[in-house]
């Protein structure tokens, strides 16, 4: 007996366009959510430069990549890995936030939160249910260790 797919004995393929759900990570509400939650707990003044709020959703995109950035951040530079993947959904969801007047940008091109970015944020803190939690867990964990200094200098930009 063959093991082969019989091709011949098919008349037609037929094929029917389902909905799938989206990922919660790819969804720009959750991109926002997050920025703003950096931009509260990791940042000084709520400001931060787009390459800082770069590097904080690379390194959420695994609980591994976050232990070894919380690890690294105690002790010595946290770019000893060589690589920030610099992602466009990141800039979307930085214009929807800017858009719903979340966030502004400064004179030297940083983004602040708003007092409407600020209540947003606390809105998400004081969530019960907490979507966030593995996040917000991490983020309140590493609190301003990363600044705008350290990740220039890492990076070699001072």
């Amino acid at each position: 007996m063959s093991s082969e797919f019989p091709f011949e004995a098919v008349e037609a393929l037929t094929f029917e366009s389902r909905p799938q759900s989206l990922s919660a990570t790819l969804r720009p509400l959750y991109r926002v959510s997050l920025l703003m939650l950096v931009l509260r707990l990791n940042c000084s003044r709520g400001t931060a430069s787009l390459l800082k709020l770069q590097f904080f959703n690379w390194v959420m995109k695994s609980g591994n990549l976050r232990d070894h950035i919380s690890r690294l951040s105690r002790t010595q530079s946290v770019f000893m890995l060589g690589i920030i993947h610099m992602d466009p959904m990141v800039n979307l969801a930085l214009k929807y936030a800017f858009a719903e007047g979340l966030v502004t940008v400064t004179g030297n091109s940083k983004y602040k939160l708003t007092d409407k970015g600020q209540k947003f944020t606390e809105t998400i803190l004081s969530d019960s249910e907490e979507p966030l939690a593995a996040e917000r867990e991490f983020l309140e964990d590493l609190g301003s260790r990363i600044s705008e200094v350290k990740l220039q200098r890492d990076l070699g930009l001072l």
